[in-house]
């Protein structure tokens, strides 16, 4: 292991070391056929430029880890002979393979490659057959047409990262999609980390919260002292406040007599 080649910005052992964000074993079906499978899970907040060389190592070892398992456990059997005993893998033992999704949640298009071959300068076509390829399993807000595909909280949260600079936009899909009438607390959390969002989450059921009252606080200063001018206090008073406190539900959830009195008391208006 110690003469292992560097990589930039890493060593090969800490690759081994490193937990991936989410790993788990699943089935995927399709059609009448099952798959077990390996599923990998890359969060980035940002686009990451070396990502297919990342990736790409995280699957190998993990394949690798498979095949030290394997051979641990015949080891202990002492069932194998000739050039299976070298190996420490029979002909007839099996690989679970391995998926790595990346997501990232940043709005901006991701510009970054998307493939092994991407990351590469010119090279000869001859020589460019003999090296294998890495595709990167990507989601991305900006890449995503239809989010009403998604059967999970993740493709609410994708869909407002990807209208999150449309205040009005994210306004419409609120009050007309019936998904954000009920939203788990973890796609809050996204929504809250990767845009300025700054949704309340003390006022829940089972667990669940109302997108449409959460930011009945907007509406009302929008109604009461122009859309874009109430949302522009709003915001300003929400980065002063500290999120989950009395104050900042009373600015969301008050009525606007409320905010006008914190307006005043952070001097936001006179």
């Amino acid at each position: 292991m110690q003469n292992w080649p560097r990589i930039p910005g890493y060593v090969f052992r800490e690759y081994r070391q490193k937990i991936r964000d989410i790993l788990r074993l699943c089935t995927i079906r399709h059609s009448r056929y099952a798959t077990l499978v390996l599923l990998g899970i890359e969060e980035q907040s940002d686009i990451n430029y070396a990502m297919p060389v990342r990736d790409y190592l995280y699957d190998a070892l993990n394949y690798a880890d498979q095949v030290e398992s394997i051979r641990k456990k015949h080891n202990e059997k002492g069932d194998l002979k000739g050039a299976e005993f070298i190996s420490g893998f029979s002909k007839n033992d099996r690989l679970i393979p391995v998926i790595t999704l990346c997501i990232c949640f940043d709005k901006k298009c991701w510009d970054g490659p998307r493939s092994l071959y991407e990351m590469f300068g010119e090279i000869e076509p001859q020589i460019k057959k003999y090296v294998n390829n890495y595709t990167l399993n990507l989601i991305t807000p900006e890449d995503i047409s239809d989010f009403t595909k998604f059967s999970s909280g993740l493709g609410l949260a994708m869909e407002f990262i990807h209208n999150s600079g449309d205040k009005t936009k994210i306004q419409d899909l609120i009050e007309t999609r019936k998904e954000y009438r009920s939203v788990d607390i973890q796609t809050v959390d996204i929504i809250n980390i990767y845009t300025s969002a700054r949704i309340s989450k003390r006022k829940t059921e089972g667990g669940k919260i109302d997108m449409c009252d959460a930011i009945k606080g907007i509406r009302e200063d929008g109604v009461s002292e122009g859309m874009q001018k109430g949302e522009k206090m709003l915001t300003e008073l929400l980065k002063l406040l500290k999120p989950d406190s009395e104050e900042f539900d009373r600015a969301i959830y008050g009525t606007s007599a409320d905010r006008k009195r914190l307006y005043k008391k952070y001097n936001i208006v006179n």
